[in-house]
C-alpha cells in the first residue's frame, strides 16, 4: 500500500505536465505589416520578404509596437544608404547609425515614434530588424 501512495502523487504530477494546450499562432503577411504598423512612413527595403514566424505586432489601447524580422540579399552599405536617403523624407530623425562589420544599427525617431533598423549580413541572406514603437516621454527627476 505504501508504494501506491508513493506513485500516485508521482503519477498525477506526470500526467498534469503533459497537458498543454496548443498556442494560437497567427502568420503575419507584408501586406497587413504595411497596413497595421509601417504605413508608407517606413518603407521594407526592396526584395525583402517577412518572416512572419519571427514577427510580431503587440497592440494595446492606443500603444502599437511591432519586431518585424524580413530576409533578403542585399550588402550592408546599401541597406544603410537607402534607409539614410529613405526615412529624413518621411519625417524621420537620424539618432544614431553604427556600422561594424557584416552589421548596421540605424536608430530614427519622430516626435512620436521610435524607430530602430538592424541589419545583419549571413552567408547566403541578409536578415533585416525593423523595431518600431511609441517613443517614450523623457522625465525630468527634479519635479
Amino acid at each position: 500500500m505504501r508504494k501506491l501512495i508513493l506513485i500516485l502523487p508521482f503519477l498525477l504530477i506526470s500526467s498534469c505536465a503533459t497537458t498543454q494546450q496548443a498556442e494560437e499562432t497567427t502568420v503575419i503577411t507584408q501586406e497587413q505589416v504595411r497596413a497595421e504598423i509601417l504605413g508608407d512612413s517606413v518603407p521594407v527595403y526592396p526584395g525583402f520578404k517577412i518572416v512572419s514566424s519571427k514577427s510580431f505586432i503587440y497592440e494595446s489601447g492606443n500603444i502599437k509596437v511591432g519586431r518585424l524580422v524580413f530576409t533578403g540579399k542585399a550588402k550592408i552599405k546599401d541597406i544603410v544608404s537607402y534607409y539614410k536617403n529613405t526615412l529624413p523624407e518621411k519625417g524621420w530623425e537620424p539618432v544614431a547609425i553604427t556600422i561594424y562589420g557584416n552589421s548596421a544599427e540605424l536608430t530614427f525617431t519622430t516626435p512620436t515614434q521610435f524607430l530602430q533598423i538592424t541589419a545583419k549580413k549571413g552567408f547566403s541572406e541578409t536578415t533585416l530588424i525593423i523595431q518600431i514603437g511609441p517613443r517614450g516621454e523623457l522625465t525630468n527627476s527634479e519635479q
